[in-house]
């Protein structure tokens, strides 16, 4: 991409705003459950766009975390269970 393309868009000469997520156009706390949704949905199209190792190297990795969760969840369960 030529560094001027990016301003032909706009009839102004002003460069483009920057993309943000979120449903207002601003940016989210991060430590909000709306910052975090946010930071999922960031991942998700990131990982979206990966392909070949890097992908494969990603999808390992978040079925790791989510064994990980289902393991601790099933754990815990048993341990309420045995009281």
């Amino acid at each position: 991409m030529r560094t001027e393309e990016q301003y032909d868009d706009g009839d102004d000469g002003r460069p483009p705003p920057p993309y943000v997520d979120g449903a207002w156009g601003r940016t989210a706390n991060p430590n909000t459950a709306d910052g975090e949704l946010q930071n999922i949905a960031a991942f998700g199209a990131g990982l979206t766009r990966l392909t070949g190792r890097r992908r494969t190297a990603v999808k390992i990795f978040v079925w790791l975390i989510l064994i990980g969760v289902s393991v601790s969840i099933i754990y815990g369960i048993i341990g309420i269970a045995r009281m």
